[in-house]
């Protein structure tokens, strides 16, 4: 257990680009300890407070910062007021922070925790629809492009080259990918009309990420479902109004959210 310990320590480090990667690496994770403890309190002035605002500027800050709130997701989603707030107040601070260093990948993870943590039925994205970064398209091309990307290496074998693949591999493949950019795209829509942007908005996007992807006539009825509606007043698809092959294809998408969320910090 000791030499496990180690090996993961050491790989957090080689991840870190700050002069002190290990403090940073245990500072997070005190930090994060204190942000989940209702009875523990960061004064916006002290110490902590300002170290953390020194290590969230560096995008190795960040990172550790979403792999210790990403951990405590497990047993921690439904969250009393006083974390909720914590984590409001950390999670905008990041997200500036991001849009200023153009950190996407960051924001991406941050982006899926808001959908995660709650108190009393109300979510974080909810309170965090008015940042600035969901306004910038740049942020939501990159953000959808990299989630595919991640989620393709993790579900496609890269053993053999794609001259060294049979027909009915790339065939396969070439499914798998498919779904994978269907799934990635009714998440990116559905949690782009939830954060209240503009119709026209949401739309532009996916016409130019459809361009490229060809997807089956079902797929792209369900995605075009998903931008209509007024701003104000999107409710998530009902499943009685869903083929059971798109109900299988969304089933499939959700569990690997979640898989591809924890390689991400492994």
């Amino acid at each position: 257990m000791a030499e496990y310990k180690e090996a993961f320590q050491q790989k957090r480090i080689r991840n870190c680009t700050c002069s002190t990667p290990l403090e940073c690496a245990e500072f997070m994770e005190r930090y994060i300890e204190i942000i989940f403890n209702p009875n523990a309190t960061v004064s916006p002035i002290g110490e902590t407070k300002e170290k953390f605002n020194k290590l969230a500027q560096q995008c190795c800050g960040r990172r550790e910062f979403n792999r210790f709130v990403t951990a405590k997701r497990v047993n921690n989603m439904n969250v009393c007021e006083t974390v909720y707030l914590q984590l409001l107040a950390n999670f905008a601070t990041i997200l500036h922070l991001c849009n200023e260093d153009d950190d996407i990948d960051s924001a991406k993870i941050l982006m899926i925790l808001s959908f995660t943590f709650h108190t009393n039925g109300k979510y974080l994205y909810e309170d965090l629809r008015s940042h600035e970064i969901w306004k910038s398209m740049r942020f939501w091309n990159a953000a959808f492009l990299h989630a595919v990307h991640t989620e393709r290496k993790l579900r496609i074998p890269s053993d053999k080259n794609f001259s060294e693949q049979t027909m009915e591999q790339r065939q396969e493949h070439e499914e798998v990918h498919k779904n994978i950019f269907f799934g990635q795209l009714t998440s990116f829509l559905t949690n782009m009309k939830a954060l209240e942007l503009p119709s026209s908005m949401i739309n532009e996007f996916r016409e130019r990420t459809l361009v490229f992807q060809d997807l089956d006539e079902e797929q792209c009825r369900i995605l075009a479902d998903l931008t209509t509606g007024k701003d104000s007043s999107y409710t998530y698809p009902k499943t009685a109004d869903l083929s059971p092959k798109s109900l299988d294809v969304i089933k499939s998408f959700g569990k690997s959210v979640v898989h591809s969320i924890s390689k991400t910090f492994s």
